[in-house]
């Protein structure tokens, strides 16, 4: 069955099964500056699972909600070292975490290195405190998302610039869906062909072991 969020009025319908229709969702709620309108989707959590809309669970008063666990913080990345790991929390601010010869990485249902994990991703960790420090037992890495001028498009490269100044290659093949966004609310399926120069654009995906990015999902408004 269909999940359904509500916002102001207009109702967007997203399938349980397609983890596709997930991150387009998140995409055109949350990371669309001046393109898309935020906070349609302000309950889609870092890892791309969806939270219940408040007016369900307002509904369905004798469902209580799950407490948060204390010992796990999910949000974004935004700096990473050999040893050291800072996530932030748009609610709870931002924390470090270490690394431990125990520690698990798991990206997309693989163990993954301490090095694959780049700024930008969306992380779930389960940390222990001990002596003052986080340690990091397990994380989880969703799909990171990027958001830049188009520079190029050459073959399934596509170059874009962020809003640091840094030149980005997204790799691109059969399986990567495009949406155009057309009003708030509103969108249509997408190609390649419609990505030039000069135009925004927001990609969600993965990097790869090599720190090269492969979209999955690219939305964009045709100017």
């Amino acid at each position: 069955m269909p999940l359904t969020v509500s916002s102001g009025g207009a109702t967007l319908a997203l399938s349980k099964s397609s983890k596709t229709q997930e991150v387009v969702s998140e995409m055109i709620g949350k990371v669309f500056a001046g393109i898309a309108t935020a906070g349609v989707l302000a309950g889609v959590l870092a890892t791309g699972a969806m939270a219940a809309p408040g007016a369900t669970a307002a509904a369905n008063p004798a469902k209580s909600q799950r407490p948060a666990a204390k010992d796990v913080f999910g949000g974004t990345v935004t700096a990473i070292s050999a040893t050291e790991l800072t996530v932030k929390n748009a609610k709870a601010g931002s924390k470090t975490f270490l690394s431990t010869d125990k520690t698990v990485v798991i990206i997309a249902g693989r163990t993954a290195r301490w090095s694959e994990i780049e700024v930008n991703s969306h992380v779930a960790v389960r940390f222990e405190a001990r002596d003052g420090k986080l340690y990091a037992k397990r994380i989880r890495i969703g799909l990171a998302h990027l958001v830049g001028n188009v520079e190029s498009v050459t073959g399934n490269v596509i170059t874009i610039r962020t809003r640091d100044g840094k030149d980005v290659k997204l790799t691109v093949n059969d399986s990567t869906k495009y949406f155009e966004i057309l009003a708030k609310h509103q969108r249509k399926a997408g190609s390649l062909k419609d990505i030039h120069a000069g135009m925004r654009l927001s990609a969600a995906g993965t990097y790869d072991a090599s720190h090269n990015f492969d979209a999955t999902t690219i939305a964009y408004r045709n100017k």
